[in-house]
């Protein structure tokens, strides 16, 4: 199963622009921008990150599990666990989303103007910007990413949805860029403001394509340290870097180095965990978290075992079915296969009842991420066998359907380190009808190309989400066939895309969110996903000698959010060294913790 990352607040310009890749889009309701009349400027303000702890100690290193190793740490070649935080550390975009409220926060960008009709802005860059080789941070390296993102021979399809409304960026001066919007759109703004810089003068004669593990130059509180191919990656804290003078900044971006660990099997890098060479391990996984962690480390308080619950918007997960296939084209098909996914076993026997089942695309559009209009698909292989019959497909003499001679056969590509518990239950009812269903497993980079170019039939993906949804880019015809596009399964659909194209204009969040809701329900009919299921919380392992907000991981966001808040409390290290040594408990911290606005 491929985990598209999920971004701290830090990160979240990053998500807007589709999360480097493999981003999500189902969020809560819109942010609003700035008012046109009025420029924003940070330094005017003063106003510190509510969710940061001001007295929050510089120092230590931090290890956490990074997935398994990926082909790039370029986001905007390669959405994956590791590459998504490694680049939201080292680049900056021009204005972010507030960590608690939905309103922009100046990153590179100063200050910034709408003009009047909305559909100009203008921003200038902080005078103290600078690139790590004591370069300026300028308007033309803004440009520049506009120009390295809309470039068709890069893989950057997924960017250039959003780009496209906009005219190339303006230089106004060395920090003042403007951009104009050819086409009106609720989050023009949002795009604007979520436009990176890159240092033009070292990378303007470079393949993007090919910048993969070198980035010697960057703007962010991180650079890259040692990168052990297969194994780890390393980041190390900029002591020069110009956003110190922010108070936004203040409390965060705390670790002298942070190694992101590359480990494929869940079940090993708990091992790895319980020595005490990862601080932070998230567990995906209900069986190992009911089942395995009760280890004499969690028994004794040495290590956290926590349930957060926060309002990090949840997305969907289930098995892309690739309607590019032709066996894929009917519906009932498709409708059928989600007839013989036995979730309903799966969640009880497997799962624990850790987590709820999926009705919806868009579950953040409903309470409690359930479509109460919509029945949920059950588990029913006679329904299947008739919608199969229905679509044509009749079981020959040797126990498989056949249709115009041909064979109903259909390969699950997935990636190494793929929880097969699921997968051999949801095989043998698939053959149990007579499809002939096989798996092919593959490591995570050859996945990635495979998924890039539609080489597949059947993969198993869970969408991260961001706090704006926009549905372009995942569900519109015009990005069904491109390169590395984030619409796996290829839908093309007219009333699809007329709904689109009504909510780029409608600016009322409510109205908008009743048209995402009627996009939700064409794709239920559509079923161009096996729906599967989604959890509420999010579920930590941590060595207890860290510093937290009291909320653990700030109102948006999930485990990443730890690189950016999380400190080493020398009290508590000395206090871990010390139980250990004499192998005593250590207070109780909570079991869950809940945000509390």
């Amino acid at each position: 199963m491929i985990r598209p990352f999920a971004l701290a607040p830090l990160l979240a310009a990053l998500a807007l622009a589709a999360c480097g890749k493999k981003p999500a889009e189902p969020a809560t309701s819109a942010p609003t921008p700035p008012a046109a009349e009025a420029p924003v400027t940070l330094e005017e303000t003063g106003e510190p990150d509510p969710m940061a702890v001001p007295t929050a100690l510089k120092g230590g290193s931090f290890t956490t599990w990074g997935g398994p190793f990926p082909k790039s740490l370029n986001a905007w070649l390669d959405g994956n666990p590791m590459s998504g935080p490694v680049c939201g550390l080292m680049f900056e975009s021009l204005v972010e989303m507030h960590s608690s409220r939905d309103e922009p926060v100046g990153v590179l960008a100063q200050s910034w103007e709408i003009s009047p009709d909305k559909k100009s802005y203008t921003f200038h860059l902080h005078p103290a910007a600078k690139w790590s080789d004591g370069q300026p941070v300028t308007a033309e390296d803004v440009q520049f990413y506009y120009d390295v993102m809309m470039n068709p021979k890069n893989l950057t399809s997924i960017h250039r949805v959003d780009l496209s409304r906009f005219a190339r960026p303006e230089v106004i001066d060395a920090r003042t860029v403007r951009l104009t919007a050819t086409q009106p759109h609720w989050s023009n703004f949002w795009t604007a403001g979520g436009l990176y810089a890159f240092p033009k003068h070292a990378w303007k004669d470079l393949d993007f394509n090919k910048q993969n593990f070198a980035f010697p130059v960057v703007s962010g509180p991180y650079r890259l340290g040692d990168v052990k191919m297969n194994r780890s990656v390393e980041l190390v804290r900029r002591a020069d870097w110009w956003g110190r003078v922010k108070r936004y900044n203040v409390g965060k971006f705390n670790f002298d180095r942070i190694l992101f660990r590359a480990i494929e099997d869940r079940i090993k890098a708990l091992e790895v965990l319980k020595k005490g060479d990862f601080d932070l391990y998230p567990i995906y996984t209900a069986k190992i978290w009911v089942e395995d962690t009760w280890f004499p480390q969690v028994k004794k308080n040495w290590v956290v075992r926590q349930e957060v619950f926060n309002r990090d918007p949840k997305s969907f997960q289930g098995f892309a079915l690739n309607l590019r296939r032709p066996t894929f084209q009917d519906p009932r098909v498709r409708l059928a296969l989600a007839h013989l996914l036995n979730r309903e076993l799966m969640l009880e026997k497997l799962m624990f009842n850790e987590y709820y089942l999926l009705n919806s695309y868009t579950p953040s559009l409903y309470p409690n991420g359930v479509n109460p209009a919509v029945p949920l698909t059950k588990f029913d292989p006679s329904t299947a066998r008739a919608l199969l019959q229905q679509a044509g497909w009749t079981v020959g003499a040797d126990g498989f359907l056949t249709k115009d001679g041909q064979r109903l056969t259909l390969t699950l590509l997935l990636s190494e380190g793929t929880d097969m518990r699921h997968i051999n239950i949801y095989l043998q009812d698939l053959k149990s009808v007579g499809i002939d269903a096989k798996i092919d497993l593959v490591s995570q980079a050859t996945f990635t190309k495979r998924v890039d170019n539609h080489d597949f039939d059947l993969i198993w993906t869970n969408w991260g989400a961001s706090r704006m949804l926009d549905p372009e880019a995942m569900w519109s015809s015009k990005t069904a066939d491109e390169t590395a596009s984030i619409n796996y399964p290829g839908v093309k659909d007219p009333e699809i895309d007329r709904l689109i194209e009504l909510q780029k204009t409608e600016f009322d969040a409510n109205k908008r969110a009743d048209i995402n809701r009627q996009i939700d329900a064409r794709l239920t009919a559509l079923a161009p996903y096996v729906l599967m299921w989604q959890s509420g919380k999010h579920r930590l392992l941590y060595w207890n000698k860290f510093g937290t907000p009291p909320t653990v991981l700030p109102k948006y966001g999930n485990e990443s959010a730890a690189l950016v808040y999380w400190w080493l409390d020398p009290a508590k290290a000395a206090a871990l060294d010390e139980a250990r040594r004499t192998d005593t408990a250590l207070p109780p911290q909570p079991a869950q913790v809940r945000f509390a606005e």
